[in-house]
């Protein structure tokens, strides 16, 4: 669908950068395709680089694609506008990663689920809390579970989300994206797993 799309914008020069060393060797014909049903995708391939003056295909390891996520990422959210003409797209690379620049303090130092926690610990709303904000904490805290002293948002699947304050979303993060837990996807598969 990319080389299409570069093909539909009147593309002539294009590098492909692909996090599967699978797929960018046996497009380079470095390594064999033998899955049967691949041959089929890797001669399309080959028929639509032949539109292009010239095309380079270019592996980049895991551990250095945080730009070919961002830009899956943004590929994912945007329709494709067909025969509308688009401006390239500028990049920044920034010296951290952008949910740094995106977790906001907590009022009080209390985490963001304080109220909705005391409400079913105790049945008690915040001293300053008017009629109309009381009643939003009620329904808010009908979508919640609190085990000990775990709350737990239920998701309408009725699968249980743990709810986390502003240093443990940190700690996650931080995790995640050093590799802790493995190679990973785009980043809105990314973010719906850490979600989980």
């Amino acid at each position: 669908m990319g080389l299409n799309m570069a093909i539909n914008l009147d593309v002539h020069k294009l590098m492909v950068l692909g996090d599967s060393e699978l797929l960018i060797r046996q497009i380079q014909s470095e390594w064999e395709t033998r899955d049967i049903k691949l041959i089929p995708y890797k001669q399309f391939v080959e028929d639509l680089s032949k539109s292009f003056e010239s095309i380079e295909f270019r592996y980049i390891p895991r551990s250095h694609n945080e730009l070919a996520d961002a830009l899956a990422t943004l590929a994912s959210m945007l329709p494709y506008p067909g025969n509308t003409h688009l401006d390239p797209l500028e990049i920044q690379i920034r010296d951290q990663h952008g949910y740094c620049n995106i977790i906001e303090a907590e009022p009080d130092n209390e985490p963001w689920y304080y109220d909705i926690k005391r409400f079913l610990r105790s049945k008690e709303y915040p001293i300053q809390a008017k009629a109309d904000q009381k009643r939003t904490i009620r329904r808010l805290a009908n979508g919640f579970f609190l085990s000990g002293e775990i709350l737990y948002k239920r998701t309408p699947d009725l699968n249980l989300l743990r709810c986390i304050n502003i240093q443990e979303a940190e700690r996650i993060m931080n995790e995640v994206h050093s590799g802790v837990c493995g190679s990973h996807m785009n980043g809105y598969v990314l973010a719906k797993k850490i979600m989980r």
